[in-house]
């Protein structure tokens, strides 16, 4: 029993404290020119919930709130995600026909009135907790009952992907408004005449800096011209810029950047209208300049990426820059420059019509219809007066340097006229002196023509000396290849004759040991006059090689299978005549080398050259280096951009610098007499070079190694 007592108290005490208390209600029964803002009686709460928008919930438990505030100085819970407001209020019957709800945002909105939906501002997206808010959404016509008291519940969410969004760039976070109809239309009114302005001012501005940069074209001399156009293109970009962002920018935050950029492009302005007014009265731009360029970007981060400091910083910048051209105006006024009061005017007029602006901003002035006619007037005035001076001062300038050009052109006429008397009198006495430069000018050419005819004899001699050089380097050559097997073939020749003759004396002598030995020796005088015979025939077919490189006919090879080959041949052929002779063969082939349009023999013949001449040279230091020395001869081949690459290389002697560059000239050799003729390298140049389109490349140290590298088209 006692349970259930204690029960039904809980129940009864649970309804009791469950009744609403009574809500606080907005009462509005006049509604103001600029419209009855309604800042009390607000309420919030966090998060998303479909039956906060109804009339019958009790929200006496939610926060009280000033949604007019900036973001930062509202709760943290209403900075980010989801959120509603809502508001109890009534309108006097009056004006419950003719009041128009006006909303302005920086979230995205949906606008329930009592439980019904009848208006959304941007968008939003419950998954992501996040919105797009619409920069200036239309009045909404409120439908209002005779019920006494309203219900006007919002939905917001804050978008995430913008910075600046509830802060300095935004005055509110949403700002409710009631207004009748009259109030509406007059502010679209004033919008467009605004908008009218903008373009005004922005028409003006691109026209004179097209003119400027017309006379900087034809007069570069004068920069003033460049930075004044400058100033006038930025000036009206800020024009376009404020008319983008106050009536074309849907979204809050394209009118935010669009707002960050309307105030760089107006610093940007203003530091061009400094280098301008130094560039105007000739005032040198050092270090200060550079100090205020770099201050105004400071001061433009800081506003862009600081959002505590709010406009403060861009509005710092804007002074500084002003100050600087107050004083640069003030000095050149002082210095009683040429046209400084044109610039002074104008700059005081700007001056002092942005110190109404200012007020009639500040003071909601600009709302009535009396300041908004004076606001356009004195916008329009700031905005022009800076450019119109400096255009007024250039014009001004123009026309003196116009003046000043009449002045000269009548003192040149005068100079001319006297110029014209002087030169009559030269005349005759040039034209005695032109006889006399035409007889020397005849003399001289002659002479002249007899100079370039010995010249062209001489050079043809220079010519015909150097062809005759030439030749007779290369006759030299080839005369010290053939005279030494012709010399022994004279010799061996001359001493078979005297052994003949004592073969003779001896047969009729009957002493056949004798005969029989002088046999021998014709025999070998014999064997040798062969070899040296076929040494000069080997030379001769050389050279006869060297004058028919290319006379065969391409087709598809291997050229591994050649490489391979031939060092196996070269090798052998070593060894056949020093038997002591040992070296190691090392092959890198690429297995996928591809078959290359090539003239088989004359390959062959490349690379026999080229392996002799490796295993020459690790012949040559195998017996000079001791036992700790290991002779090796390697070759590689590859492919590359269509190429084929071979690389043979040998630890040999290397050759020295002082006749790398000869080493392909024709009957060129380091090695000693007989055992080389001088055109192996020479031929396969030719045949590399000359016979395949190809190239090739020597890179040697002397005493270490040498490597031929040769590359040859595969198309």
């Amino acid at each position: 029993m006692k349970k259930l007592l204690l029960a039904l108290c809980l129940l009864i005490s649970s309804h009791v404290f469950a009744i609403p208390q009574k809500d606080t209600v907005i009462h509005v029964d006049t509604l103001y020119r600029l419209g009855a803002e309604l800042t009390k009686g607000w309420k919030f709460h966090p998060g998303d919930n479909p039956a906060f928008a109804r009339v019958d919930y009790d929200d006496h438990h939610w926060q009280s709130i000033n949604p007019t505030l900036k973001s930062p100085d509202l709760p943290k819970a209403a900075q980010q995600g989801l959120g509603w407001l809502r508001l109890h209020f009534s309108v006097a019957p009056a004006l419950r026909q003719k009041a128009l709800l006006q909303i302005q945002n920086a979230p995205a909105l949906e606008v329930y009135l009592d439980g019904e939906l009848i208006a959304r501002h941007g968008t939003i997206d419950p998954l992501l907790k996040t919105g797009r808010a619409y920069t200036t959404p239309e009045p909404i016509v409120l439908q209002l009952s005779n019920d006494s008291v309203h219900v006007l519940a919002i939905r917001f969410a804050n978008q995430a992907n913008i910075g600046f969004m509830n802060g300095y760039n935004a005055d509110f976070f949403v700002d409710v408004s009631l207004a009748d109809t009259q109030t509406v239309r007059y502010r679209d009114a004033t919008y467009e005449s605004f908008h009218l302005i903008l373009g005004v001012c922005a028409s003006i501005l691109m026209l004179l800096a097209l003119i400027l940069l017309t006379l900087f074209y034809y007069n570069p001399a004068k920069r003033a011209n460049l930075y004044s156009a400058c100033y006038s293109f930025l000036l009206g970009s800020n024009a376009i810029s404020i008319f983008y962002y106050t009536y074309r920018a849907s979204f809050y935050d394209t009118y935010v950047y669009s707002t960050i950029l309307s105030n760089a492009i107006s610093l940007a302005g203003e530091v061009m209208f400094v280098k301008a007014l130094a560039s105007l009265f000739n005032f040198k731009t050092g270090r200060p300049f550079v100090m205020l360029v770099v201050l105004t970007a400071a001061s433009c981060l800081i506003y862009i990426f600081t959002e505590a400091l709010g406009v403060y910083p861009y509005w710092v910048a804007f002074v500084l820059l002003s100050v600087a051209q107050l004083w640069l105006t003030v000095k050149a006024v002082y210095l009683k420059k040429r046209g400084a009061p044109i610039i002074a005017v104008g700059l005081l007029i700007s001056l002092v019509t942005g110190i109404i602006v200012a007020y009639l901003l500040i003071s909601n002035n600009n709302y009535t219809e009396w300041g908004w006619t004076l606001f356009q007037f004195v916008y329009l005035a700031t905005i022009l007066s800076p450019a119109l001076a400096i255009s007024l001062f250039l014009s001004h300038e123009f026309a003196l340097d116009g003046r000043l050009l009449k002045l000269k052109l009548e003192q040149v006429e005068e100079l001319s006229a006297q110029t014209l008397a002087q030169e009559q009198e030269k005349q005759q006495i040039l034209a005695d002196q032109n006889i006399v430069l035409e007889q020397q000018v005849t003399e001289r050419t002659a002479e002249l023509n007899r100079s370039l005819t010995n010249l062209k004899a001489t050079q043809t001699q220079l010519i015909q000396s150097e062809k005759m050089a030439s030749l007779g380097e290369l006759t030299a050559g080839i005369a010290h290849e053939i005279q030494n097997p012709l010399n022994f073939v004279n010799n061996f020749s001359e001493v078979s004759v005297e052994l003949l003759e004592e073969l003779k004396e001896e047969v009729k002598a009957g002493h056949n040991e004798d005969v029989i030995a002088i046999a021998a020796d014709l025999s070998q005088n014999l064997e040798k006059i062969n070899h040296h015979g076929k040494r000069a025939d080997a030379i001769v077919k050389g050279m006869l090689q060297h004058s028919q490189v290319g006379s065969g006919s391409k087709e598809p090879t291997n050229i591994n299978a050649i490489a391979d080959e031939c060092m196996r041949l070269s090798y052998h052929g070593v060894r056949s005549k020093d038997k002591s002779f040992n070296a190691e063969m090392v092959t890198h082939f690429d297995s996928a080398l591809p078959k290359i349009n090539v003239i088989p023999q004359d390959i062959v013949r490349v690379m026999l050259n080229l392996f002799n001449n490796a295993f020459y040279a690790v012949n040559q230091k195998q017996k000079k280096a001791g036992d700790d020395y290991r002779p090796e001869v390697s070759v590689t081949t590859s492919s590359e951009n269509y190429r084929v690459i071979i690389k043979v290389k040998d630890n040999g002697i290397g050759i020295p610098d002082a006749i790398k560059d000869k080493i392909m000239q024709p009957f060129f050799t380091t090695k000693p007499t007989g055992e080389g003729t001088g055109l192996g390298l020479s031929l396969t140049y030719d045949m590399v070079v000359k016979g395949h389109g190809g190239s090739i490349e020597v890179d040697t140290k002397e005493g270490e190694y040498t490597e031929f590298t040769i590359k040859l088209s595969t198309q």
